[in-house]
């Protein structure tokens, strides 16, 4: 016969009430639970273990001390845990990191040549990207294919350059019609499907001055097709550096193509002083809807400004520019094919970054001189497992002592390596080790997801 629902509740109170008879009865107080048996930490599989550092995680959160566990070429532990396999170096007292990840560089041709990158390294980065400021290589697909072995990860744009003498030949200084237009837009295709990350543009160079605003609009909505990004080099860095990053953000409005503002600067003594309404634009950019950043390097000296006394930033501008949060590190660096350098910042600007403005002068803290150089890139190129100390995240890490670490290259000797970097990892790989790099070429290419 079926029980009424008051029925049936009241069984579950004299069942429950039994219950508690019962347990009362074996000395259990009532309401109290039996006592749980710890079960012991499952110990992680590692192949390597950094124990004991200062992990600064990208994220511009505060540090804090632990190990990280790397298996398989990944991050698989961190914090406080046991491990089991591999060796442990003690990184005690010194500050870890994601690697660096310089996404302004004109290093392609070297990285074919050679490509050990130990200059690069010895910085703590561990990614970069070339074919900056328009000139890039005829075919980014091509020069993936030919690529060998390299000591860091590696990206590239297509550079406007190459487009406009694909399709216009040799007759190139002229302004483009729209039939050829819309075949570089089919070549820009072409280099995203084989890679490239965005496009880059040099527009104060000859003969990229002769594009038009409305075509780089048409040339951007391909990458904004492709969730690929424009990275420009204004129209003029000096007198016009207010209406030339104005153009920048048109071209991003206009074509909802995201902007990477190159090397941030108001060069020459009569623009000094401009750098606070360039931040004040990007930021007006910003809260109306465009994904703007930029980038730039740690020195009041272009390559331009090599051979003369002349320092053609400010420091105060520099400064300014460097320490916004819309503004990341990039270098600007380039190699000669023999690994040589004309501008110190291919082989000093990240140490410089630490140890000049972070420990000396305190413009920023750690934290955000590492989202700066990692995190922020990272977001950029839309690499969704770099750029982070995190869980399943590429062991992609940079150990270096606070203390000491220090850029050595000057004006005068602009090859001469860093000082301060103890380890560096990529992809798992010790690349350097006690400070010494060990040759280990474990780069991958890094392509457009």
């Amino acid at each position: 016969m079926p029980i009424s629902r008051r029925q049936f509740i009241g069984s579950l109170l004299t069942t429950a009430a039994a219950g508690l008879a019962a347990g009362c009865s074996n000395g259990t107080t009532v309401g109290e639970l039996p006592p749980v048996k710890e079960r012991p930490p499952v110990p992680v599989e590692v192949d390597l273990v950094l124990a004991g550092g200062t992990i600064v995680d990208g994220t511009g959160a505060p540090p804090y001390t632990g190990d990280v566990g790397i298996k398989d070429g990944r991050i698989v532990a961190l914090g406080s845990f046991l491990s089991e396999g591999g060796p442990v170096i003690d990184v005690s007292g010194l500050v870890v990191t994601p690697g660096f990840i310089d996404l302004h560089t004109h290093t392609e041709a070297y990285m074919k040549r050679s490509g050990a990158a130990p200059m690069v390294l010895l910085q703590g980065v561990t990614s970069q990207i070339g074919g900056n400021c328009g000139t890039s290589v005829p075919s980014v697909g091509e020069y993936f294919a030919s690529l060998s072995e390299t000591g860091v990860n590696f990206g590239m744009f297509a550079g406007y350059r190459q487009l406009r003498r694909k399709v216009l030949g040799g007759d190139i200084a002229r302004q483009a019609t729209p039939a050829e237009v819309y075949q570089m837009q089919e070549e820009l295709h072409r280099e995203l499907l084989a890679g490239a990350f965005g496009l880059s543009v040099g527009l104060s160079y000859w003969p990229q001055s002769f594009a038009t605003t409305d075509e780089l609009v048409e040339l951007s909505k391909v990458l904004k097709e492709r969730g690929a990004f424009y990275s420009t080099h204004i129209r003029d860095e000096q007198d016009d550096v207010i209406p030339s990053l104005a153009e920048a953000i048109e071209i991003g409005q206009r074509s909802g193509a995201a902007v990477q503002y190159s090397h941030v600067k108001t060069a020459q003594r009569q623009n000094w002083g401009k750098m606070q309404r360039v931040v004040a634009m990007l930021e007006e950019a910003k809260n109306s809807g465009l994904d703007i950043t930029g980038d730039t390097y740690a020195y009041t000296f272009s390559s331009l400004d090599l051979g003369t006394s002349r320092y053609s930033m400010s420091d105060e501008d520099m400064r300014r520019a460097i320490s916004h949060p819309l503004i990341m590190v990039g270098s600007d660096s380039g190699l000669n094919l023999d690994g040589s350098a004309n501008h110190p910042r291919a082989y000093g600007n990240y140490p410089r970054v630490l140890g000049m403005l972070v420990r000396e002068e305190g413009l920023f803290d750690l934290p955000t001189a590492i989202h700066k150089m990692t995190a922020m890139p990272a977001k950029r190129l839309g690499l969704k497992d770099r750029g982070l100390l995190q869980r399943g995240y590429k062991a992609d890490i940079a150990v270096f002592d606070m203390h000491e670490i220090t850029d050595l290259s000057t004006r005068s000797k602009p090859s001469i390596l860093p000082a301060g970097m103890y380890y560096v990892l990529v992809n798992g790989q010790l690349a350097v080790a006690a400070g010494q790099p060990t040759g280990v070429k474990a780069g991958e290419q890094l392509k457009l997801g």
